[in-house]
């Protein structure tokens, strides 16, 4: 049994949209992966930063708590 050359017509166009859609869908996918990809990259670089940052503060701290019992002791005592 023949298809009506309408129906054959909307047929082929109907498989054009559903290839073309395809492929969206997986530029799609290799956009997503490499989204992924660029977000770990730049977590484990901010992670570095992070624990960077973070020993220069307890540094820091280290050297304040050291100084304020020198700093404490070198003022007199309040005269009541």
């Amino acid at each position: 049994m023949d298809m009506p050359d309408d129906l054959k017509g909307l047929l082929i166009r109907l498989l054009d949209r559903i290839e073309a859609v395809a492929a969206d869908v997986s530029q799609i996918k290799a956009d997503v992966s490499q989204l992924k990809a660029d977000v770990t990259h730049i977590k484990f670089h901010h992670g570095e930063r992070l624990s960077a940052i973070d020993a220069r503060l307890d540094e820091q701290r280290q050297t304040i708590n050291a100084l304020i019992p020198t700093r404490i002791a070198a003022v007199p005592p309040a005269a009541e």
